[in-house]
């Protein structure tokens, strides 16, 4: 009997820990990989506009904060004709919302290499999108390796456009 005790406690902290970490990393500065995190805060915010997102170019993964969220992710980034933009797959992972929110209110800040940027986020229409889309996999696939999952149901693409940072976006 004391052993299994034993491994039911060993299986409660194997369930718990994941669910500890999930939930503290809202308390965190940012994303924990795939885990969404607590606001940006830390980082030099830019506030001149950013006309030229090519010094993003081969940037890896970003961190994005919707302003109307106290919540941030990590994302895809990428760079064309030296316009900014960030893909998001519609079937995954499963479950975020973020993409949607953002089509009521685009403002929101990235955070590249350490530094803030308060930006827009605005949904392309479709028929761009597929008039893009083989550049935009040619991009994806050098920078990142692969695409997401053939399963899914589509990728929304929003274009990054830099806007005036609010008192809100005071530097840390």
């Amino acid at each position: 009997m004391a052993a299994f005790r034993w491994v039911l406690r060993v299986l409660a902290v194997l369930v718990l820990l994941p669910v500890f970490a999930y939930y503290g990393a809202r308390l965190h500065d940012g994303p924990l990989g795939l885990i969404p995190g607590g606001p940006l805060e830390a980082g030099d915010v830019v506030t001149e506009p950013i006309a030229d997102w090519s010094f993003a170019k081969d940037t890896g993964e970003i961190e994005l904060q919707l302003d109307a969220r106290p919540q941030s992710r990590t994302v895809w980034f990428f760079v064309l004709d030296g316009n900014g933009f960030v893909p998001c797959s519609l079937g995954y992972p499963p479950g975020k919302i973020w993409h949607r929110q953002a089509l009521v209110n685009g403002a929101a800040r990235l955070r590249i290499d350490g530094k803030l940027y308060p930006v827009v986020l605005n949904k392309l229409d479709d028929t761009i999108v597929s008039q893009m889309s083989d550049r935009v996999r040619a991009e994806l696939t050098r920078k990142y390796g692969a695409l997401p999952p053939r399963r899914e149901r589509g990728i929304w693409l929003f274009q990054v456009t830099s806007h005036p940072a609010p008192a809100s976006y005071a530097s840390h």
